[in-house]
Parts: C-alpha cells; structure tokens; sequence
C-alpha cells in the first residue's frame, strides 16, 4: 500500500503532466487561429515594422515641402508683404504663411507616425496654401489677358506660378497615401487581436 506521501506526490505529477498537455493544446489552438485569420507572413511582418515604402514616401514629401511651401511659398510671402507682387491683399500673404506652418508641423508629424493628425493639418494647410495660389495665378491670367501682353518673358508668368506652388498638391497627396497605409495597417492588426480572441479557450481546465 502506498504511504500518503507517495500519492500526493503522484498525484503531483498528474497535474503537471496534465497542465502541460493543457498548455500543449492552447499553443495548438492559437496556431490555428492565426491560420485562420487569413494573414499571411507578410502582413504578420507589416505589423511589427513599417514598410520601406513609407519612408520613401515620407523623403519625397521632404523634399515636395521644400521646393514649394518653404522656398517659393516663403518668396511668395515675403514678395506680398514687402509689396513686390503688386495689387494682392496681405491677407493672401497670411493664408499661404498659416498653410506653410501647418504643412511644416504636418511633416514632422510624418515622421512620428502620426498619421490622422498629420493629415488634418496637412488638408487644412493645403487649403490655405493653395487658396492664396490659385488666386494669384487666377490674377495673373486676368492680368494678361486684360493687358495683351506678348513680353515672352511674362507672357507664362501664370505658368510659372503653376510650376511653383501647385507641386504642394502632390504633399497633400502623399500624406493621404500614408494615412491610407497606415489605417490598413491598423485594421490588420484589429483583425489579428480579434482572431485570437474568438479562437482563444473560455477557461483551461486546469484553472478550476
């Protein structure tokens, strides 16, 4: 017969095989979940780290900014308030300086993942920006157009300007693509958590 000491200690033993084979089929019923969530290797990957494409696209918006908002925004600025682009409002001058502020901090924000409101400031900066633009080549066509003007040299001056600030669009645009990765990512991530939680088991038996 065997002393009590002895059957505790079997009993011991059952329990932790016991545990373990619980244990066993929980990692077993994980796997399948995560099969079953239909994500494959790489959408696995794309939660953990960002995709290469998104820094590219975050380089182009650097250099977008640069050429449009700070260099020729910031001539166009200076050109209204020191009176060299004649007949424009000050007003206008605000506006694009406001769009250019936002668009910056809309830039930064980029880099630090902040993707929704990186976007809110990035449209209301563009709207800004691009209303004081598109008035002034909308001037300046007039202009033209009123004066007969033939001088080669100011003749596309509209076009020029076009070249020059309607390039922020394309800033605009990168930062939609970003956000739209971005919550593509978030809901693949959603679908992932929810997946685990249905599959995962009410209560392990050992717990009772």
């Amino acid at each position: 017969m065997k002393s009590k000491k002895e059957r505790l200690k079997e009993q011991s033993l059952k329990q932790i095989a016991e545990k373990k084979e619980a244990q066993k089929q929980e990692q077993e019923l994980k796997e399948k979940a995560a099969k079953k969530s239909g994500l494959s290797l790489s959408s696995v990957k794309l939660l953990k780290k960002e995709p290469i494409v998104c820094l590219v696209l975050k380089i182009l918006a650097v250099g977008v900014y640069l050429y449009s908002c700070f260099f020729y925004g910031g001539v166009t600025v200076i050109g209204i308030f020191g009176g060299y682009i004649e007949e424009i409002e000050k007003k206008y001058a605000v506006f694009m300086l406001i769009g250019v502020i936002l668009l910056l901090a809309a830039l930064i924000l980029m880099f630090f993942k902040k993707y929704i409101v990186s976007f809110a400031l990035n449209a209301v900066g563009t709207i800004l920006y691009m209303k004081t633009a598109v008035f002034l080549v909308e001037t300046i066509r007039k202009r033209l157009e009123e004066n007969y003007i033939t001088d080669s040299d100011i003749l596309h001056l509209d076009k020029t300007y076009i070249y020059r600030h309607y390039p922020e669009l394309a800033f605009f645009g990168l930062g939609l693509v970003l956000l739209l990765i971005d919550l593509v990512r978030r809901y693949l991530k959603y679908r992932k958590i929810k997946a685990e939680r249905d599959n995962a088991p009410v209560k392990s038996i050992i717990d009772d």
